[in-house]
């Protein structure tokens, strides 16, 4: 994936701000992954396999985590500006953001930086 790459659908896109979130403080705990998990079958619902899903966050994390912290930006930034007109609900997103990084109990500077930061681009 390089810093370029547009998501084939919007909830792949929501689930690598997701991903994102839960790593902004250099750890993705079980906690984060499992509410990961659960908006992932809000998003995912024509797939009702578990084990797909979870396949389906591996890899997405697995590529998210080769990428340097300016490829992350310009991802995100390019496929916003690619999704914003048709289905951006930047209410639900920031919710579901919100709820990832309360999931392990403890706030970290760099999740509100980063929350902060994904609410400047969506305009709320």
């Amino acid at each position: 994936m390089d810093k370029q790459h547009i998501f084939k659908n919007y909830e792949t896109f929501i689930l690598f701000l997701l991903i994102h979130v839960g790593s902004s403080d250099y750890s993705l705990k079980g906690s984060e992954i499992e509410v990961i998990l659960s908006k992932m079958e809000d998003y995912f619902s024509d797939i009702e396999e578990m084990d797909v899903l979870r396949s389906k966050f591996v890899t997405l994390k697995d590529e998210y985590e080769e990428l340097s912290d300016s490829d992350i930006n310009h991802i995100i930034y390019h496929n916003y500006l690619n999704y914003k007109n048709d289905r951006i609900n930047a209410d639900r997103i920031m919710n579901d953001l919100q709820e990832v990084i309360m999931a392990d109990g403890f706030i970290h500077d760099l999740e509100t930086k980063t929350i902060e930061a994904i609410k400047k681009l969506l305009n709320t």
